[in-house]
């Protein structure tokens, strides 16, 4: 049949119709069933992998993943401790550096404190009423104290230091000089 052939009702019902229609489901699976059944089409061999479950395999398994455990843990140990490591030694270094700096702080107190103390001696020689004398010789004394613990302090540091083992020495050398000069009577029981 040519084109011509057709009155206009059927050419109206043909331009009616869908271009297209949406095969069924199965239309698929019958064509690829009727192609392998002519040999047309090659099945596909299903890559199957299989493991297998013996027990030796079960105890390889678990071994590896018992070394994998350990080293992993053992990994993160490390890192820690190297981590921790460096955080204790920053903190240290800042210690040290607050140390320092306090030392440095207490120590001009003590040189502003004993200059005044100088210069209260110095009123007293020179007949100044307000300075007393047991005032300035407490002064001394609590001077005298706090040169020693500084010393002390400074040879638990630095044992072989010259300068404090010598003001130590020193210090030493006077106290038993004042001891054997007291008038004081020492009654032991």
């Amino acid at each position: 049949m040519r084109d011509d052939d057709w009155t206009p009702e059927e050419r109206e019902r043909l331009l009616a119709l869908p271009r297209e229609l949406d095969p069924d489901d199965g239309l698929e699976e019958r064509t690829v069933r009727a192609l392998r059944s002519q040999g047309l089409l090659h099945a596909l061999p299903g890559r199957v992998i299989r493991f297998p479950l013996s027990p030796a395999w079960i105890g390889m398994a678990a071994a590896a993943s018992f070394a994998l455990f350990i080293g992993g843990f053992a990994m993160g140990s490390w890192l820690e401790a190297r981590h921790t490591t460096k955080v204790v030694t920053e903190m240290h270094e800042q210690d040290a550096t607050r140390a320092a700096a306090l030392v440095q702080q207490t120590g001009s107190a003590y040189v502003s404190a004993m200059a005044a103390l100088a210069a209260a001696t110095e009123g007293a020689k020179a007949g100044n009423p307000q300075a007393r004398g047991t005032d300035l010789a407490q002064g001394r004394e609590v001077a005298v104290n706090a040169l020693h613990a500084a010393a002390n302090q400074l040879v638990r540091i630095a044992p072989e230091d010259p300068l404090a083992v010598r003001i130590l020495a020193g210090m030493e050398k006077a106290a038993q000089g004042d001891s054997s000069s007291t008038t004081d009577r020492l009654v032991w029981f």
